[in-house]
């Protein structure tokens, strides 16, 4: 044990005996050091370490007061005790008041051993309380940081976060709920409930988490939509619990979701559009497989009666409605994604004019519909039912634009774009091109609106009439047509769109001319042809056979594998169906090419499915030919491919 460090100011030689000897006799571990004057006093300041300090009233050249004082500064946790003559009440309540802790006379010393010890025992309790606060203020001052940081950082919290008594009363808000409900400083008072700050409602909201979150003393969550608010909340409540597992409090997070909600629309509608799609794509696959036999059929007649031939007329017409009908499976495809873009020489002029009556069908009677075509032709190289897309896209949100009637006007004309203007306006390279200016008389938009609507899922419309991706998609056609598309507007004042497209070098009608003139050839080759539909294999037999070539036919791709595998080395070229069971024509050719690679190929096919609209995933010399499948097409390709090195 350590022994007890006492300092003992005094200067009669036996007085200090006789506290040593108590001190002595009292059986306490100590060491007394006694000091008779200020210098030696002054000294044993310096040394410090006291644990405890006992002094003469009256000593030669020291004052008492200034020691205590001196004391208080340089050992302010030991303990001093006044051990003097009489010196008066008085002074020794005096004294007591300037921190002496006890007053023991000479004549009675038997207290000195009793009075050191209480006055050590209060010393050391008053130091741990002076810990303790010093701790407690210490810690206090760190959740005080910690709360401003706590604080802080709820502030920058985008949710709204508040907190409730158990009584619903508002005890505090985040910055986020302040600006969600636009409360100002003064819209919180210590009586103000939730219900009323926040909703302005009279009692509890209906199936408020908050409510059942007290009974259940559980997290809970739910939703509001205000009353005259188009807004969409989602709440949670998290309780606080006391340690006696009582609630003292709510933590209630708010979160606007009303975009979330707009999103989760925008995209159960796009999934909708995706399964239509699929389903359309199904049934033009089917449809396709009927007009190519009633087209071929159809053709082979028209060719086979006289030019005067009464029955001439109407297998015409029988041609010409089933190629309306394959233009609308071409429709049906592009809708649902599954047609691949086939870009030919297309005279924008021709192609209004032909769209013009499903314009009028679209927009209906109270909206006027002008077109202003350019004179001249102007040629570009498109796919044809993309530009119908686009078009049709502008007038059905010109329709949307119009509620009570209005104007509509399509206008084309030819530019000559220099390096100024594409500097200026920042797309396209110097060039001809044809402008294709939409507008309408409808309610218009401003600069912000006007700089969102090519984005994806951005709509003005209501919720539930509208995607937001026809005018993505638009944008998306034009851009891969190397064109660019703007949009000038102004609230109250309509909308024009205006398409920039590239001309052309080679017309539409050159084309058809050349289509016209060239005459089909036949040869005397052998075809594989797989195909399982039957009127479709047959009509296809027919016209080869017809044009000298010889056939052999399969109805999967199994059979096709294993008829070349048999009588590989007799066949000259394969025609495939795309989609077939058992084996498709992907992976019938493949296995072919695996016996004998440089066997040439053709793929037929009722619609392009996604994993075959790239041509990269497939042999880049195989050629695809779309159904319906003229025969005259299906002869030339044939023969082109069997001409090429």
């Amino acid at each position: 044990m350590t022994p007890l460090r006492i300092l003992l100011i005094e200067d009669e030689e036996a007085d200090y005996l006789l506290i040593s000897h108590h001190l002595r006799n009292s059986g306490l571990a100590a060491i007394l050091h006694r000091v008779k004057d200020g210098p030696e006093l002054e000294e044993a300041l310096e040394t410090g370490g006291w644990d405890l300090v006992l002094s003469d009233y009256k000593v030669t050249g020291i004052d008492f007061h200034d020691t205590l004082r001196r004391l208080a500064t340089r050992l302010p946790h030991a303990p001093v005790l006044l051990v003097s003559g009489n010196t008066g009440e008085e002074t020794a309540a005096e004294l007591l008041k300037s921190g002496v802790t006890d007053f023991i006379l000479k004549d009675s010393l038997a207290r000195l051993i009793p009075a050191i010890e209480r006055s050590l025992n209060e010393a050391a309790e008053k130091r741990r309380r002076e810990e303790a606060e010093a701790q407690l203020r210490k810690r206090e001052e760190e959740y005080r940081r910690l709360s401003l940081a706590y604080r802080a950082l709820l502030d920058n919290v985008p949710d709204g976060i508040v907190h409730l008594s158990p009584e619903l009363k508002v005890r505090w808000v985040n910055t986020a709920a302040r600006q969600m409900f636009c409360l100002g400083e003064d819209a919180l008072t210590a009586d103000s409930p939730c219900y009323t700050t926040f909703w302005q409602h009279d009692g509890p909201c209906p199936s408020c988490p908050v409510v059942d979150c007290l009974t259940s003393h559980r997290n809970e969550i739910g939703y509001l939509v205000p009353r005259g608010d188009n807004r969409e909340f989602e709440i949670r409540a998290i309780p606080i619990t006391n340690h006696q597992g009582g609630i003292e409090g709510i933590i209630e997070i708010v979160r606007n979701i009303t975009d979330h909600r707009r999103l989760e629309e925008q995209f159960r509608q796009a999934q909708k559009m995706e399964s239509i799609g699929t389903l359309a794509g199904g049934i033009a696959h089917d449809f396709n497989n009927i007009l190519s036999a009633i087209l071929g059929y159809a053709e082979i007649a028209l060719d086979d009666l006289a030019e005067e031939h009464p029955a001439r007329k109407s297998v015409h017409t029988i041609l010409e409605a089933g190629l309306r009908a394959s233009h609308l499976t071409k429709d049906l495809l592009m809708f649902s994604r599954k047609q691949a873009s086939r870009k030919e020489p297309v005279d924008i002029n021709q192609l209004i004019t032909r769209i013009e009556k499903f314009i009028r069908r679209v927009i209906g009677e109270d909206i006027q519909f002008e077109t202003r075509l350019a004179k001249e032709e102007l040629s570009v190289f498109a796919d044809s039912h993309q530009l119908d897309q686009v078009l049709m896209n502008f007038a059905t949100n010109a329709r949307d634009a119009m509620p009570g009637g209005g104007y509509l006007t399509i206008a084309t004309e030819r530019l000559k774009l220099d390096q100024k203007f594409v500097d200026r306006h920042g797309f396209g390279h110097p060039g001809s091109y044809v402008r294709i200016a939409v507008a309408d008389t409808g309610k218009g938009m401003d600069q912000r609106t006007a700089a969102k609507i090519f984005d994806p899922f951005f709509t003005t419309k209501e919720m539930g009439k509208g995607t937001g991706l026809g005018l993505s998609v638009v944008y998306g056609i034009v851009m891969e047509h190397q064109g660019h598309v703007v949009v000038e507007s102004e609230p109250g004042k309509g909308a024009t769109f205006m398409v920039y497209l590239p001309l052309s070098e080679e017309s539409r009608q050159e084309e058809q001319g050349k289509d016209r003139r060239e005459r089909v050839r036949g040869g005397s080759e052998t075809i594989l042809l797989a195909e399982d539909e039957g009127a479709v294999r047959q009509l296809y037999v027919r016209v080869l056979e017809q044009f000298g070539y010889s056939v052999l036919t399969a109805v999967n791709g199994e059979e096709a594998v294993r008829l070349f595998t048999e009588q590989h080395d007799g066949v000259d070229l394969l025609v495939f169906d795309l989609v077939m069971p058992k084996m498709n024509g992907k992976q019938a050719m493949d296995a072919i090419h695996r016996i004998k690679p440089e066997v040439k190929g053709i793929f037929i096919s009722g619609y392009a499915p996604e994993n075959i609209q790239q041509k990269k995933l497939l042999d880049v010399h195989t050629e695809i030919l779309y159904k319906p499948v003229s025969p005259k097409e299906l002869l030339r390709t044939v023969r082109t491919i069997l001409d090429a090195p």
